[in-house]
């Protein structure tokens, strides 16, 4: 696919799915994440060699991290769930493949382990009910367009969550952040081939869309995705989750620990 045939693939998704919502509140507004030319970047957040540290990092509280970062991974189980039960009873405008299927019932298990990993530090969910447009359970390209857009507002979570990781000297934090993200990307990846974008692995440098994680529940509640008016879905979602695929189910290296600071601070 060309750079205009690219670009026109994505505006018809981003068509698609206002179609399907209708309204701002219901449902899930995509918007452009990187410039459509090649080459292009991002307005803001450019590193240099000789760059000077910012003077003001806002930092967040850790526990605020856990917590939205456990939601965000529930919220990808019950729609992966959702998803893989569509399809086994045919809904979908036009069937998943099974080798497709088969890596979004790996997904479906790998954001369990994360969700399990961040609970196990002291996430807790904000929410286990969410909210889609029923278009998505059964427009494939809606779906894996969809897909395409968390995933990387998933990486771009933490990327802003690793601001204050280094804010406050957590490399232990910072680590296991990369590698939950370093997955995300794999699921980008797989949900753009299967969009049909060629080639799937497009950008060179994840977006950084957020300065801040609490940015991404601003965004899960403005999409309507946490107290949306479309199809309610509740966690885990319909099925079994199947981790029989799926290795390393717990980050390695150098263990972490979140226990909070003197005075309650959460930190």
């Amino acid at each position: 696919m060309n750079s205009l045939d690219s670009q026109k693939s994505a505006a018809l998704s981003r068509r698609m799915l206002l179609r399907a919502t209708g309204t701002a509140g219901l449902g899930l507004a995509l918007t452009p994440l990187v410039s459509a030319q090649p080459g292009g970047a991002q307005a803001q957040g450019v590193a240099t060699p000789m760059a000077e540290p910012s003077d003001v990092v806002e930092i967040e509280l850790i526990q605020d991290i856990l917590n939205i970062t456990s939601t965000t991974e529930s919220f990808g189980v019950t729609v992966l769930g959702e998803a893989i039960n569509s399809a086994a009873q045919g809904n979908f405008d036009r069937p998943i493949p099974d080798a497709v299927l088969a890596v979004l019932v790996a997904a479906r298990a790998q954001e369990q382990f994360h969700l399990e990993f961040f609970q196990s530090l002291g996430g807790e969910l904000l929410t286990d009910t969410f909210t889609v447009p029923p278009e998505l359970l059964t427009d494939y390209d809606l779906f894996f367009s969809t897909l395409v857009e968390l995933e990387a507002r998933e990486i771009a979570a933490q990327i802003a969550a690793m601001r204050t990781f280094a804010a406050l000297k957590r490399p232990d934090l910072a680590k296991v952040s990369f590698q939950y993200a370093a997955e995300e990307a794999e699921h980008r990846l797989l949900a753009n081939y299967a969009l049909g974008t060629r080639p799937a692995n497009d950008v060179a440098f994840a977006p950084a869309l957020y300065t801040r994680i609490a940015e991404h529940l601003a965004f899960l509640e403005e999409s309507g995705i946490v107290g949306g008016n479309g199809t309610e879905i509740v966690y885990p979602g319909p099925g079994a989750i199947d981790a029989s695929t799926v290795i390393e189910p717990v980050p390695g290296g150098p263990l972490i620990a979140c226990a909070p600071a003197a005075g309650g601070a959460g930190r």
